[in-house]
């Protein structure tokens, strides 16, 4: 059972806003990725672009455990 701290509407909303900053994180890395792909900075973009790649994953997994958290 979890404690009733976890059960109120502000423990939810921290994991709510805990997961999208992975997305935001995603989003930002593929904005210099772009930048630097435009700049002809190949290495730099292929670097962006795995970290962008990363944070949209880690997004994805902390969207799924806060999910199943919910359903608990």
């Amino acid at each position: 059972m979890k404690p009733d701290a976890d059960q109120s509407g502000v423990g939810s909303l921290f994991r709510t806003w805990s997961v999208w900053i992975w997305f935001v994180g995603a989003a930002a890395w593929f904005v210099v990725a772009a930048l630097s792909l435009h700049h002809h900075a190949l290495g730099g973009g292929l670097l962006a672009t795995a970290i962008s790649a990363l944070f949209l994953a880690a997004g994805m997994f902390f969207r799924k455990q806060a999910r199943r958290g919910d359903r608990l």
